[in-house]
């Protein structure tokens, strides 16, 4: 498997790009479509689906221009965090986001209200064919936030659930500060420790590192 990282948008989300059998799956588009769609024109392989780890303006916001560049890209969510997407969602996430970053907002609204439409929905153990990343549902940041597994290649793309030292936050609309650590705790810290895990900000990090990480450990012996 071939993997790179952008880091797209003010916010520096990471998007991956993951090359597999001659194809790329896109992780996270978070900010920058059009740059990301160049670079998955420069890689020569075919463009085979978005992944979206949950649906927080800034890993979704690279989704209008890159669908311009391809139309028929299916787009994966989880459905808990479907209501983000599409005419509607970008007007709820055009709320949230000036409610917490209002200039940013308004330099983004163009953006959302051009967000399409998820196309296909994955739920928890399921797999993604062509790539056989697996699913593992891991609430707490969002309702529908997923980390995708790919167990041969022993890779984890955790979206903003784990990060390096640290954990997504819980403070916005259905956060759930105990179900985060849940989620950690009992899905993701089970996985074996050599296990990469790349986050949706920030470096990446391992499953053993991370079994040491003080926000579980505090959120655990509460």
């Amino acid at each position: 498997m071939q993997l790179e990282r952008l880091s797209v948008g003010p916010y520096r989300a990471n998007c991956y790009l993951l090359g597999f059998s001659g194809r790329i799956w896109i992780v996270d588009p978070g900010n920058d479509g059009q740059m990301i769609a160049s670079h998955i024109l420069a890689s020569g392989l075919e463009p085979a689906a978005v992944l979206l780890t949950h649906t927080h303006w800034d890993h979704v916001m690279g989704l209008p221009d890159l669908m311009a560049c391809f139309p028929t890209l299916p787009i994966w969510v989880h459905p808990a965090d479907a209501a983000f997407l599409g005419k509607e969602g970008g007007k709820r996430l055009f709320n949230l986001m000036r409610s917490i970053d209002p200039q940013q907002a308004i330099h983004s609204q163009e953006l959302l209200s051009r967000l399409p439409e998820p196309s296909d929905y994955y739920n928890d153990g399921d797999v993604v064919e062509g790539c056989a990343l697996g699913v593992i549902h891991t609430p707490g940041h969002t309702l529908g936030c997923v980390s995708l597994y790919q167990k041969d290649e022993g890779m984890l793309f955790s979206g903003d659930t784990l990060f390096e030292g640290s954990i997504g936050r819980t403070d916005l609309p259905n956060g759930d500060p105990q179900a985060i650590i849940t989620s950690i705790r009992e899905k993701l810290l089970v996985l074996p420790g050599e296990t990469r895990v790349f986050p949706g900000h920030g470096r990446p990090t391992t499953i053993a590192r991370e079994r040491k990480n003080p926000w579980i450990s505090q959120g655990f012996n509460q």
